[in-house]
């Protein structure tokens, strides 16, 4: 799945939550001027919100790749990354020196102007082996 599709899922997703959310405080505002029971829409609107905050914030936290958790990633060890999410595709870990490490995501051949390229995700470290660039980006000559 490439970023646009995931994006694209996660608008959708968004707008469903926005109709529900203004649903349920209609609802809500409906229910309290007739005086009537106001605690199903009330506890409706707040999952909601809780839904839609929850969404929001795992696409902050996961904007280069849905995958990968970018606030996790940055600033941590290179090692640390590489027991939890496993070898890296390209690249290798130099003692005392800085690199790049990548993992592969995807092949690009969406339906809006693909390019037919290898993408990965890759995690630019320094000397001490803590990462501190993370970028989607094509393989090295492609």
């Amino acid at each position: 799945m490439t970023q646009m599709e995931f994006l694209l899922g996660m608008l959708f997703i968004w707008f469903v939550l926005i109709v529900g959310i203004v649903v349920s405080a209609v609802f809500l505002i409906v229910r309290l001027v007739r005086k009537t029971g106001w605690k199903a829409p009330l506890i409706a609107l707040g999952i909601q919100l809780l839904l839609f905050g929850a969404s929001a914030l795992f696409c902050v936290s996961h904007s280069t790749y849905y995958r990968y958790n970018d606030w996790e990633i940055l600033n941590n060890s290179v090692y640390e990354v590489q027991e939890k999410y496993g070898d890296f595709d390209l690249g290798k870990i130099s003692e005392g020196h800085s690199g790049t490490v990548a993992y592969y995501i995807y092949k690009d051949d969406g339906p809006i102007m693909p390019d037919h390229l290898d993408h990965y995700y890759y995690m630019e470290y320094d000397e001490n082996g803590i990462i501190y660039k993370v970028y989607d980006g094509c393989a090295p000559g492609g």
